[in-house]
């Protein structure tokens, strides 16, 4: 199967650059504890270091490239998946990451992610509030502004702009070809965590594109001023037009039912709830794979919630979005004392 199968269906896409950083189609397979379930291995979607976020970033690096950028500028909390798989993919194609952090709660996952970006050079610098990140990372433009006369590129956390949020359209038509293959049946419900918005804007557009019947449960792992309905119907409005200007016939009129579901985020980002914990226990032994608490560990809290319920009633799937590596080869552990600064110090 090709990689961009989207865009053999709508061969105008092609035009859109593409960095090579996607090694190929993700696997699926049984959920092995959950009845009529089955796990898209998303977590697989790069060697060295996978996860949902390579899909947009195979588009976004490219461009970037493109326009001559030498310089990234992103965020996320301290232990983004994003910025460590930005700074790592991005150094690849000679791009400089500078990423600006809020403090988290602690999680084992963030030594390895912050120990990534840093392997990888990224300039990290940490501020204690969304308007204190923001006056940060323009200080930091305008300075690269003057060394380079060039600004930098300015990616939004999790790679989540129209074109990003494209990548995630391609990944239903791959999955459309895997149901096609017969490696699972449509399923009618797909689980997936919603925190950017950028995979679920592409899946409802790319599930409708591609003919599935499936309603998207996008499972609320940050707060609200980050993820709601009207942020997630702009960001598929945009990329519907991004879509459009390409190519009319590859924005569809509809796009795939989505339910937003909020009970399942606990306190706090990346603090774990008891199911948070339970599921993600139960997944690992039936799969042998990494889940985390930020993401992954909540919308599989609602994926088995509903499956002891005895909903949903016919196929349902998981989309499994953390990176199955760790630390990338030749990337050494981070030393206790430097994640200091890089914890919120009022989490649990």
């Amino acid at each position: 199967m090709s990689t961009y199968p989207l865009f053999d269906a709508f061969p105008k896409l092609q035009a859109l650059p593409r960095a090579g950083l996607f090694e190929g189609v993700t696997p699926v397979a049984r959920l092995g504890d959950a009845q009529d379930v089955w796990v898209k291995r998303d977590d697989l979607s790069a060697s060295d270091y996978g996860g949902n976020k390579i899909r947009k970033l195979d588009l976004l690096l490219a461009d970037a490239a493109a326009r001559g950028c030498r310089d990234l500028v992103t965020f996320g909390y301290s232990g983004s998946n994003f910025v460590a798989a930005t700074a790592w993919h991005g150094r690849k194609l000679g791009l400089d990451t500078h990423a600006f952090l809020l403090p988290q709660a602690a999680a084992p996952y963030i030594g390895d992610n912050l120990a990534t970006a840093l392997h990888a050079r990224a300039r990290l610098q940490v501020a204690p509030t969304e308007r204190a990140v923001a006056t940060a990372a323009a200080l930091r433009s305008a300075r690269l502004l003057m060394r380079h006369r060039r600004w930098p590129q300015w990616i939004p956390p999790g790679g989540s702009t129209a074109l990003g949020a494209i990548g995630f359209v391609n990944a239903a038509f791959e999955l459309r070809h895997q149901v096609e293959a017969g490696l699972l049946p449509p399923p009618e419900q797909l689980y997936v965590a919603f925190s950017s918005m950028g995979s679920v804007a592409g899946l409802a557009i790319g599930l409708a594109l591609a003919g599935l019947p499936t309603r998207i449960q996008a499972v609320q792992v940050v707060g609200p001023q980050f993820a709601s309905r009207a942020r997630l119907d702009r960001l598929v409005a945009r990329t519907l037009r991004l879509l459009a200007r390409h190519d009319p016939a590859a924005a569809p009129n509809t796009v795939a039912p989505v339910d937003i579901r909020t009970e399942f985020f606990g306190r706090t980002y990346a603090v774990p709830t008891p199911a948070t914990r339970q599921a993600m226990q139960r997944f690992e032994a039936a799969t042998g794979a990494r889940s985390d608490s930020a993401y992954s560990g909540k919308a599989l809290a609602c994926l088995y919630a509903d499956v002891d319920a005895g909903i949903p009633r016919g196929p349902a799937l998981y989309w499994h979005t953390f990176n199955a590596h760790g630390r990338p080869e030749g990337v050494a552990p981070l030393p206790a004392k430097r994640l200091e600064g890089f914890i919120a110090s009022d989490a649990d």
